[in-house]
This record gives structure tokens, C-alpha cells and sequence, in this order.
């Protein structure tokens, strides 16, 4: 419970307690907490200081306010915050990954990856990302086919990054530019929802140590679902 006589904030003992709450299951995944007034009463704290607390924790994701209904318990949301493929991801998580190949083809260079390949021949591979029922993430990848030789599409069930390791190549960093999006019909469709869900559309490229760009992927993922965590650090005398 509360402490007011201790130097840390009311309203962060607050937040932790509510988040203490939520893994004990008292509220669960879907569910709606208790109201504002309520958890005035039960805490004995000013209803500013409930609304710091609930505010913190919705930007954190593990709250979620609809408007005129309440505050809900988020479901928990897939975590990426290390070079580790999206199936590594999955995987750890112990959750079920499915993937739905939605076209797979060779394809000549688009004139906008020219410059980035100068190869003539590329796979272009379109799939779906599907988490427990529910899709996650659609993806379009090109990679060149001089570095794969033949691939199938049960082989693109998997890690991406598996079928680049077994043809030898090493994957050591990507880069990434990262916007949020509106959802459209096409997207809803894709998606298997009806109404708006928050997007985001993440552009990458994935290197070798040396430098050798390995594959170029445009992914859409549903960040109420998927959080994409970046680390920044400033290190002396390395420059990518």
C-alpha cells in the first residue's frame, strides 16, 4: 500500500502497486481496473495523483483508456530489443508463431533498390506474422538471389536470418527508419480487424560485419501488440 511518509513519490508507490496488481492477476488482460474514484478511496490519495500514476503506466503500454468505458489491461505486447530476428523473438516469449506467405517470387531490381543492389534478380517475399491467432506484423523483404541460391516457401516460415547464416553469411547490424501510420481498408484487411489499430511501419537494412547489405524489409507491425524498444549509445571512435 501507500507510504506517505516515504521520500519516494505517492503516485510512483501507486504505479507500482497497480502494476503488482495486474501481474497477481487481480486485474487481468482485457479487464477494467477499478475507477478513478475508487482507487481514491482504496489508496486514501487525491484523484490528481491516480491520474499521474494511470497516465504513466497507458504511455508504458500496460494500460489502455477508452473513453466513457474505463481503463483496461493491455495485453501483453511482443518486445524487441535486441538483433534477434522476429521468430527469436516468438520463440522466447514461448508464445505460437505462424506465418502466412502471402506472395514469393524473383523478381527484377526495383528502380528504387538499384542503388542498394547492384544485382539484376532479387526474391521479393511478402508474409504475414501471426501470434497467437492474431497478426502482428506483415512483411516485405527483398533479398538478392546470387546470396540464397534456391529457397522454398516452407523455408520462409522461419528466421529470415537462419536461411542468410546457413548460406554463411553472418548477420552482425541493421539500420532502420521508423514512422507511424494510418490504417487503411487494405491494412484492415490484412490485418483481420475492423476497426483502427495503431501502425507502425518500420524500413531496414541488415549488414554483415564487413558491411554487405544483406536484405531490405519493410515491415508494418500493430504497436499495441509489438513494442519496438531502440537503444542509443554514443561510443568513442566507432561510427556506422
Amino acid at each position: 500500500m501507500i507510504d506517505k511518509n516515504s521520500p519516494i513519490p505517492v503516485y510512483y508507490q501507486l504505479k507500482n502497486d497497480l502494476i503488482s496488481k495486474i501481474a497477481e492477476g487481480v486485474w487481468k488482460p482485457g479487464e477494467c481496473i477499478a475507477s478513478e474514484r475508487e482507487l481514491c478511496e482504496i489508496y486514501g490519495v487525491s484523484r490528481m495523483t491516480i491520474r499521474q500514476a494511470i497516465g504513466e503506466l497507458v504511455q508504458e503500454g500496460i494500460l489502455l483508456r477508452i473513453k466513457g468505458k474505463g481503463t483496461f489491461v493491455c495485453e501483453p505486447t511482443v518486445k524487441q530489443q535486441d538483433m534477434m530476428s522476429f521468430t527469436e523473438i516468438i520463440k522466447q516469449t514461448g508464445r505460437k508463431l505462424k506465418t502466412e506467405i502471402i506472395e514469393f517470387k524473383k523478381v527484377n531490381t526495383p528502380e528504387n533498390l538499384t542503388d542498394t543492389f547492384e544485382l539484376d534478380e532479387l526474391y521479393k517475399i511478402n508474409r504475414k506474422r501471426i501470434v497467437d491467432g492474431e497478426c502482428i506484423a506483415i512483411e516485405t523483404v527483398y533479398i538478392p538471389v546470387d546470396y540464397c541460391g534456391y529457397i522454398d516457401e516452407n523455408m520462409l516460415e522461419g528466421s529470415l536470418y537462419k536461411i542468410l547464416e546457413d548460406f554463411g553469411y553472418s548477420v552482425d547490424y541493421s539500420t532502420s527508419s521508423i514512422a507511424s501510420i494510418i490504417i487503411n481498408e487494405e491494412l484492415k484487411s490484412l490485418f483481420c480487424v475492423k476497426n483502427d489499430v495503431p501502425l507502425l511501419k518500420v524500413i531496414g537494412k541488415t549488414f554483415t560485419q564487413s558491411g554487405k547489405i544483406l536484405f531490405v524489409e519493410e515491415a508494418i507491425y500493430r504497436s499495441d501488440k509489438f513494442l519496438l524498444q531502440v537503444n542509443i549509445s554514443r561510443r568513442e571512435g566507432k561510427m556506422r
